[in-house]
């Protein structure tokens, strides 16, 4: 049965102030609207809840077992429209949820986490992937709070802004055998590659821009992430084509060297997406901030 919350506002009226006239005066209500409320209730509950004595209207037993709940759920609600307008990162508690693909995830956390532990200790974070497929479905159903991706198509209810253009860029081991100082297209070629890709096959973005210049490489493995794909490349001859951001990361823990890509490619558009349900939720919005100074962080 659907009722109407602001009955209930009424009914905690009436008991607090025990009189329907000074009840109508703290809801700043017309008398016959209280008493009309009030009605409503009796029909609701199936009791009279108050009775008059005298100048006074008296609790019945059900009003008082079941006033302490409504103050309860009336208090609640309180909290939650107040909530709802502001966001407190030092007693927030919350959990949110972001899709991110393997390197943008090395990118991004350290930042992220860095801030969280030290203004929000209590709201919590997890990192998950979602398949691009998928990505405006999850947004929507709230399954994810935030995507962070390449450009991708999305509908008018999919919020998203640039967050930075990486280039892609050739790894090698610091002393492949092959490269001097410099990286010729023909070196390139001549080597065999590591393809990092979620897919169990179809080229990688620089393929296409190769094939399109009528050349061909060597892709002798394929792996799911950028690290293990570096490991790969520190101890071989293998080369690997990837983000410079991440490349200049892994290059400060393992003995691998970026090159310029000898083929020229458009920058990868890097955005953050979510939800226009969520787009004036403070907390939301307060980390939607906090990943946009991560990414001019990087």
């Amino acid at each position: 049965m659907r009722i109407d919350l602001n009955l209930f506002i009424v009914f905690d009226a009436i008991f607090t102030e025990g009189n329907l006239t000074r009840a109508a005066n703290v809801l700043n209500l017309t008398q016959p609207a209280v008493s009309h409320s009030l009605a409503r209730l009796r029909d609701h509950f199936d009791d009279p809840l108050f009775v008059r004595q005298g100048n006074k209207m008296l609790p019945t037993s059900v009003a008082k077992n079941v006033i302490t709940d409504v103050r309860e759920a009336l208090h609640q609600l309180q909290v939650v429209l107040h909530q709802s307008r502001q966001f407190d990162p030092s007693s927030a508690q919350k959990r949110y949820s972001i899709s991110l693909h393997d390197s943008l995830e090395a990118s991004y956390l350290p930042y992220l986490m860095k801030h969280l532990n030290s203004e929000a200790p209590m709201v919590d974070l997890t990192s998950t992937r979602v398949r691009r497929s998928e990505l405006e479905n999850k947004l929507s159903s709230g399954d994810i709070d935030f995507a962070i991706d390449i450009l991708l198509p999305v509908g008018e209810n999919i919020c998203h802004t640039q967050l930075e253009n990486d280039q892609l860029v050739v790894v090698a081991a610091s002393k492949h055998p092959d490269i001097d100082k410099e990286l010729g297209l023909a070196s390139y070629l001549e080597q065999k590659h590591v393809l990092v890709s979620s897919r169990v096959s179809g080229p990688g973005l620089e393929d296409f821009e190769l094939g399109r210049l009528g050349l061909q490489r060597r892709v002798g493995l394929r792996c799911q992430h950028f690290f293990s794909a570096c490991r790969v490349v520190e101890s071989s001859d293998m080369l690997l084509t990837m983000p410079e951001t991440a490349a200049n990361m892994f290059s400060q823990v393992l003995d691998i060297t970026t090159y310029p890509l000898p083929v020229e490619l458009p920058g990868i558009d890097v955005h953050l997406y979510w939800h226009i349900n969520v787009d004036k939720d403070p907390g939301n919005r307060w980390l939607r901030n906090k990943i946009l100074m991560a990414s001019s962080d990087q």
